[in-house]
């Protein structure tokens, strides 16, 4: 489209880069994505997946909030972050790490 393209920072636009503006359109796309995959898609979804990943891989809580618009952090953390297994599994051994080192230091005292 060259110059009569329109840029933009949107997520979501029409071929011309243009916003969209309408949730029909969305719901559309995201049905026909659906049928082309063989299992349910729902876009909405793609904001908690991105939420979730960002919080697995470090991301400060308050910047993810900002990224999603949440005025309420609250929102972020109790509907839009998920526990995945790799984070159960990384909870498992920090406290496995600091139970090492309770032992460690218990068993240090004793024979001093």
């Amino acid at each position: 489209m060259g110059k009569y393209y329109y840029d933009s920072d949107f997520v979501c636009t029409k071929e011309n880069g243009k916003p969209v503006t309408t949730p029909n359109s969305i719901k559309y796309h995201a049905d026909k994505i659906q049928k082309e995959l063989g299992f349910p898609f729902d876009f909405h979804l793609l904001r908690h997946t991105h939420a979730t990943m960002l919080l697995q891989n470090g991301d400060n809580i308050k910047s993810i909030q900002k990224r999603l618009g949440h005025a309420r952090i609250s929102t972020t953390l109790d509907t839009y972050a998920h526990v995945t297994d790799e984070m159960n599994k990384k909870s498992v051994d920090i406290f496995e790490g600091v139970m090492a080192d309770v032992k460690q230091k218990s068993s240090d005292e004793k024979q001093s």
